[in-house]
């Protein structure tokens, strides 16, 4: 827990562990958000895109479902950390040489699938087993702020990336997927980084826990019975309804639309400014007025994006779209996650965690597989059968919300904020009334003495 790390040492390992999303997000700036659009460039279907976010989405499920199994009985937990990074990092390399090998269209891709599985199983444990460290290390009276904080840099990050790796991919557009080798290969340089960093998590005690340890059944039931579950029951069919459309936005863009890929870098961009503007007043928002709270404006929010993109076609009004994404999905991702911490033990989170994420890996790609069915017999709407798959997941985003979000109730005890407050929160505002404390260290926001 964060008493038994000194004030000095806990500073200085989260500020690495900043610099460390740092990386992360560069890596999936340069790497990870042009996975789709490489599947595209090397000839891939429409069947072949749903299954390349349903496959690794099983097998990160199997993957977070055995490191939750297992966590108990971890002593390192950060040495099992830095070898699955290790091991994510080393799956560029085949993703690269993917595109160079001469195989029909259709191998290339399969063969693109299988590495993208490696790489997302590998990804999934470090998942898991890093949010266990975290959760423990920072204090929860700034948990929001310090991973809202986080969060942004890490999506600074990733939009510098992002934003000149497609550059890159623009000027190279004539030499076939040499662009993408070489951003997949600043990728490799930035997880390897990444990696390194990890050796320096502030990791406390860790004794194996033999008794209560949280089975699969016993966190089925609670699905049904309890608020923790009512909020992952609520986010594995949000997760599914999502997915429905989430592997189409690519394939529109590049296909439908025929942008090139500078158009394409500037809509994701507006996505990524959206979340990058807006992280840190969500983390204060949540601090001053709790998650739940959060979590019913977001997730209603959320409901919106898809139905945005039927309106119009016009770039202008698409990076709208993106950036109102960004935003909402900022907010909603951050709480989300901080809620699981909250509700959970010390002893447990580590299973909550990984059955949580491999259970929304599971609505993840039965969301992409049901997607896939769905466009191949849905009515065209405006002349696109995308479009049509986008309205249905809208719809269905906002009847999962009013269905779920009434029913989670905040646990963590918090003053009552008024709407006015915490508008004024969300758009940049300090808090009022902060409560006073001693034995502050000023890290970029105040952490507090405590123990957790």
């Amino acid at each position: 827990m964060a008493d038994h790390l000194s004030t000095r040492r806990l500073q200085r390992a989260l500020h690495l562990s900043t610099v460390e999303g740092m990386l992360h997000g560069a890596m999936q700036g340069a790497g990870e958000q042009f996975a789709s659009a490489y599947a595209i460039a090397l000839g891939a279907t429409n069947g072949q895109i749903a299954v390349l976010v349903s496959l690794p989405q099983l097998m990160r499920a199997a993957a977070q479902g055995t490191a939750a199994r297992l966590g108990h009985h971890i002593r390192r937990r950060k040495r099992w950390v830095v070898a699955a990074a290790l091991g994510q990092d080393l799956m560029w390399l085949p993703i690269v040489f993917v595109g160079f090998v001469t195989l029909p269209d259709r191998y290339a891709v399969w063969w693109l699938i299988a590495a993208l599985t490696l790489y997302t199983m590998f990804s999934a444990v470090v998942s898991v087993v890093w949010g266990s460290i975290m959760a423990e290390a920072v204090p929860d009276r700034i948990r929001g702020r310090y991973f809202g904080g986080r969060s942004r840099w890490s999506t600074l990050a990733n939009m510098g990336a992002f934003l000149g790796a497609g550059g890159l991919l623009y000027l190279l557009r004539e030499q076939g997927v040499l662009g993408f080798a070489v951003m997949f290969g600043l990728a490799f340089v930035f997880r390897a980084v990444s990696a390194g960093l990890l050796t320096t998590l502030p990791e406390t005690s860790h004794t194996p826990q033999e008794r209560r340890v949280l089975g699969l059944g016993r966190f089925l039931k609670e699905l049904f019975t309890t608020n923790l579950g009512r909020l992952l029951l609520y986010m594995f069919c949000l997760s599914f309804v999502v997915n429905l459309a989430a592997p189409y936005f690519t394939p529109y863009m590049l296909r439908d639309l025929e942008f090139d890929y500078l158009t394409f870098t500037f809509l994701v961009m507006a996505e990524i400014l959206g979340s990058v503007l807006s992280v840190t007043h969500w983390g204060a928002a949540a601090d001053k007025a709790g998650n739940q709270k959060i979590l019913r404006i977001s997730g209603i929010l959320v409901g919106i994006v898809p139905m945005l993109w039927l309106l119009s076609n016009n770039v202008l009004w698409l990076a709208f779209a993106q950036f109102y994404s960004g935003v909402v999905w900022a907010g909603f991702n951050l709480v989300s996650v901080n809620f699981v911490y909250d509700a959970t033990t010390p002893e447990n989170r580590i299973a909550y965690l990984g059955y949580f994420n491999a259970c929304t890996g599971l609505a993840v790609a039965a969301g992409a597989l049901g997607g896939g069915l769905i466009i191949r017999y849905v009515p065209e709407l405006l002349d696109s059968a995308i479009l049509s798959v986008f309205l249905v997941s809208g719809v269905l985003r906002l009847l999962t919300g009013f269905i779920f979000l009434p029913q989670i109730k905040e646990v963590r005890r918090v003053r009552v904020t008024k709407s006015a407050e915490l508008f004024h929160i969300l758009l940049g505002g300090s808090p009022a009334h902060r409560p006073s404390h001693h034995g502050r260290m000023h890290y970029s926001f105040r952490l507090h003495g405590h123990k957790e």
